[in-house]
């Protein structure tokens, strides 16, 4: 088996937590010879995913590699779509950016066991469904309307406060922060969407669609509690047409996934391919990177994606149940 070790030096504080990180897997892969390492320093978005891609193809058949995402949510989209067409090719985030909602579906007090490289370099991979957007993967989750709004106000945010270091354990503090100057300066409004969801139509006027595959959104919301990606589908929760007084009102609800509490203004289901179509430009978010388009599918890929997870440890929702796998209409489970 190869490593490879993809780094945001953004998501560590100080260059001496950065030097210690890298000691640590020094100490790993040095002693015994165990295996070939190699690390690359991301320089910007994206920039990754084409480095992961070269080296995942350079492989040669039948030998593993193992890809380690050492930041946040972001590096670990990055990687996702650098080998996500390669079968011998195996997903670990180890968690240090300012949010960690994969991790936080496998139990946010188990970040620790996902930084220990010894243990996260012997440990198992499992399989995991991923979200294919057009050409793009995601891990986590899409957001359409309000919510991709507030991430491009706190994006803003967290540029202005020193490139955003000293954000982790503010994040969702800052995406309501973020929708309430959206609310304020009118960027956050209910439109309309031509929306199809397995063959039905689901067209209407939304405040925000809410697309997930694990339950944590954010930093820590959780809109969408019951997403799990073990169990063949995806989840979806609508927001309709709202007041900017009433958004205000329910927004609380709303990042907890107490979508129940409102049928008349929450709408939950469950699907397995999506489209969506605006006549006008449509800000998207997918696992926290933010785009513009008009028109955006949705597909979920059954355990498509091998991630590292160590033993012991399974994925829980927003109530903290554990090794979520529900069987569904297709029969997966």
């Amino acid at each position: 088996m190869r490593h490879y070790f993809v780094i945001n030096p953004k998501s560590f504080v100080k260059l001496e937590d950065l030097k210690h990180f890298l000691l640590s897997v020094e100490n790993c892969f040095s002693v015994g010879n165990r295996a070939e390492y190699k690390v690359y320093i991301s320089r910007f978005p994206r920039d990754a995913t084409a480095a992961v891609h070269r080296h995942a193809a350079s492989v040669r058949d039948g030998e593993t590699v193992r890809i380690y995402a050492v930041g946040g949510d972001g590096i670990l989209f990055d990687c996702l779509n650098g080998m996500a067409e390669f079968e011998n090719a195996e997903l670990a985030s180890v968690p240090y950016g300012n949010s960690n909602d994969f991790i936080n579906a496998l139990g946010a007090e188990n970040y620790g066991a996902f930084r220990d490289i010894k243990l996260l370099s012997a440990a198992p991979s499992v399989p995991v469904d991923l979200i294919q957007c057009g050409s793009r993967f995601a891990l986590l989750n899409c957001s359409i309307g309000a919510e991709s709004q507030a991430v491009m106000n706190v994006n803003g945010i967290t540029k202005a406060v020193n490139k955003g270091r000293y954000m982790r354990g503010f994040v969702p503090a800052l995406y309501k922060i973020g929708s309430l100057a959206g609310l304020a300066n009118g960027t956050i409004v209910p439109k309309f969407y031509t929306v199809e969801i397995d063959g039905a139509d689901k067209s209407g006027e939304y405040m925000n669609l809410n697309i997930a595959n694990v339950a944590f959104n954010g930093g820590g919301n959780t809109p969408n509690p019951c997403a799990a990606p073990n169990d063949g589908e995806l989840d979806i929760v609508f927001v309709g047409p709202l007041s900017r007084l009433r958004t205000v009102l329910v927004m609380p609800e709303y990042t907890r996934g107490q979508f129940k509490k409102r049928p008349k203004v929450f709408a939950h289901m469950r699907f397995r391919e999506m489209s969506c179509r605006s006549e006008t430009p449509m800000s998207v978010v997918l696992d926290g990177e933010l785009f513009s388009t008009s028109e955006i599918t949705f597909k979920v890929l059954p355990g498509a994606v091998k991630i590292v997870v160590p033993e012991g440890l399974g994925f829980v929702d927003a109530m903290g149940r554990v090794g979520l796998k529900r069987k569904n209409k297709g029969g997966a489970q």
